[in-house]
């Protein structure tokens, strides 16, 4: 009681320097300017769970309040110097079942920045950060994270722009689960260059991790590059490289990793006329990994090789042509080989009628000292589709047919078939669309391992505008799908699906709304589910700066596997906004009952937040 009396007090006295500080702002001088916000929120929620003679209940309050402040300023003369200040703090309680803990956050950050306005602006920095826990069923743990550095442009018309960056970060954490105590220092110097015909880009890196409590260590280094070029009018360049070596090992120097990666490659983009693309481009990757745990050498070298071409043609707008060529090889502890080709078209002879047509072939090989496997895949395709537009009507259909074979060795030969066809319309009377349509699909499979399927999917829909406030949406769908394997019998499956909606505006911003479903299932294996529900909500303002929800929803669910379920939900909110004062309020109410269980749930959450 002692304890509530006394966060009362801070709240009340937090809550009146909000409004002594309410006009403040102006009062400083205009060489600087501030920024900061004010938060206290409390948060009561509570569960109650009952089957039986069984019961549970979950209690759960949590206050926080957060503060935030940033100062900003020249220092002498703008031109000079330039500073930056910030300090944040927040503070939870927390009481979970009569098991309190408090957590504060709370931190600082200073910035300098030597003359601003000059090509060589030279920023300094620092910030701490600390996490603070005391909790009366956990251990208390205490994080602390320091960091300083510097940032320092150099930017000059005639030369690539040089940026420096360093810096240090401790932490510190006396975690009895995750003791920390590290040290981490970073550098990087990156050189830009953009033209109106080329982008250059390049990086060092360095980075240098000390772990103090196991006095473990590891260090990295890399360089990479980016550039590219427009060469002529029709060709154009790119090329990147990368090379990062890393280190790690332990106080005893048992435990020792080595690591290098390089990365490189190069593309070309060739554009000789409007209607003809040609793009081509290679990718080398190289790992080098060496660990010598206990004094063991162990060593793995990966060597990737990646390239690709590609021919776009596109002599007119109704007709798109792609071929492309691409190859993957790795060498490691399993080599890989990979080759496809890959030829794509796309024709619109008339408005509204696409014509399509694909192939491809696939060769793929891996092979180590204990495992090999090939294979060969070929795909075939063509479809269309065509879209009628005729007044307030339109009709759509398609239909595609693919056709593969596959070879594996070892394993199974075999090929596949798969048709797909639809047919829909859509009829627009102004104030109600109605649509209809239809899908079919078929798969056949001679590997014994795949099934055979036939599906077919009858959807009718309804959907009508607001009329006189109130709006509509109906669908009813059909599932009929056929499953078997080689010579089996097919085994069927339908489904069936009813959905309808509404909802009505019946005054300003008061709705009504309902609901229906059924999922059918012919599989009694499979859960049918019918379910309704209601809901009501006004959205209102009852003054200019006040906003105001509330809304109440009860469903009800029926299942031919599980016990019935029903649930009533009630949700209140209010805003009520003061100049930069913010004053939020929520309730929420819920209770789900589904056969002998009962769970209630209760929650009040309040806010208060005033920005400067």
């Amino acid at each position: 009681m002692f304890r509530l009396i006394k966060k009362t007090k801070k709240i009340v006295i937090v809550i009146a320097i909000i409004f002594v500080l309410f006009p403040f702002k102006k009062s400083y001088a205009q060489g600087f300017s501030w920024s900061g916000m004010i938060e206290l929120s409390f948060r009561d929620r509570i569960e109650k769970g009952k089957s039986g003679e069984y019961e549970t209940k979950t209690d759960q309050k949590t206050f926080q309040q957060r503060y935030f402040l940033n100062l900003n300023g020249p220092i002498f003369d703008p031109r000079i110097a330039i500073f930056s200040i910030g300090t944040t703090f927040t503070h939870t309680w927390e009481d979970l079942n009569d098991a309190n803990s408090r957590t504060k956050d709370y931190g600082y950050n200073i910035a300098t920045t030597f003359f601003p306005q000059r090509y060589f602006p030279l920023t300094l920095y620092t910030n701490r950060f600390v996490s603070d826990t005391d909790s009366s069923i956990f251990a208390s743990r205490k994080t602390t994270t320091t960091g300083y550095g510097l940032r320092w442009p150099l930017m000059l018309r005639s030369l690539p722009t040089i940026r420096l960056l360093m810096e240090q970060t401790e932490t510190v954490s006396d975690d009895p689960q995750q003791g920390k105590d590290e040290r981490k220092r970073e550098a990087s110097l990156e050189l830009n260059k953009v033209t109106s015909a080329s982008v250059f880009f390049a990086r060092y890196r360095y980075e240098n991790l000390l772990e103090k409590i196991g006095n473990s260590t590891s260090d990295l280094h890399g360089a990479d590059m980016n550039y590219g070029s427009q060469l002529t009018n029709i060709l154009h360049l790119r090329t990147f490289g990368s090379y990062y070596t890393t280190g790690a090992k332990d106080g005893t120097d048992s435990d020792i990793s080595l690591k290098d990666n390089v990365d490189t490659g190069v593309g070309l983009y060739f554009h000789p006329a409007v209607y003809l693309d040609l793009t081509t481009d290679y990718n080398f990757y190289y790992t080098f990994d060496e660990t010598y745990p206990a004094g063991e050498r162990l060593r793995t070298l990966s060597r990737r090789h990646l390239s690709s071409t590609s021919l776009y043609y596109h002599p007119d707008p109704r007709l798109d042509a792609r071929l492309g060529y691409y190859y993957g090889k790795t060498i490691s502890t399993t080599d890989i080989d990979n080759h496809q080709t890959t030829f794509n078209i796309l024709g619109k002879p008339i408005t509204g009628l696409n014509l399509m047509g694909n192939a491809s072939y696939l060769y793929s090989k891996s092979s180590s000292e204990v495992y090999y496997s090939k294979s060969k895949t070929q795909n075939y395709g063509t479809g269309f589709s065509y879209t009628l537009p005729f007044r307030n009507i339109t009709f759509n259909t398609g239909y595609r047919f693919d056709y593969g074979i596959l070879s594996i060795d070892p394993g199974d030969d075999g090929h596949n078939t798969n048709h797909s066809a639809g047919a829909g319309i859509a009829y627009n009377l102004n104030v109600v669309l109605i649509t209809t349509d239809y899908q079919f699909s078929s798969r056949r499979e001679s590997r014994a391992d795949i099934e055979d399927r036939d599906e077919h999917r009858y959807k009718l829909g309804l959907a009508s505008y607001y009329i006189r406030g109130l709006a509509v949406t109906a669908s009813f769908e059909y599932d009929n799908l056929m499953q078997r394997k080689n010579d089996e019998p097919w085994t069927k499956n339908e489904l069936i699906i009813i959905d309808t909606k509404l909802d009505y505006n019946i005054w300003r911003g008061l709705f009504f709304s309902g609901g229906y479903s059924h999922y059918d299932f012919s599989n009694p294996a499979s859960n049918d589910t019918e379910t309704v529900y209601t809901e009501g909500r006004m959205v209102f303002f009852p003054l200019s700066n006040l906003f105001a929800t509330v809304k109440i929803r009860e469903e009800w669910n029926w299942y031919s596997l599980n016990a019935n379920k029903n649930t009533l939900l009630g949700e209140a909110r209010l805003d009520y906004r003061i100049r930069k004062l913010l004053l939020s309020a929520e309730y929420s109410y819920s209770l789900e009952t589904q056969g002998s269980m009962e769970t209630t749930k209760n929650m009040v959450f309040f806010r208060v937040t005033r920005t400067f």
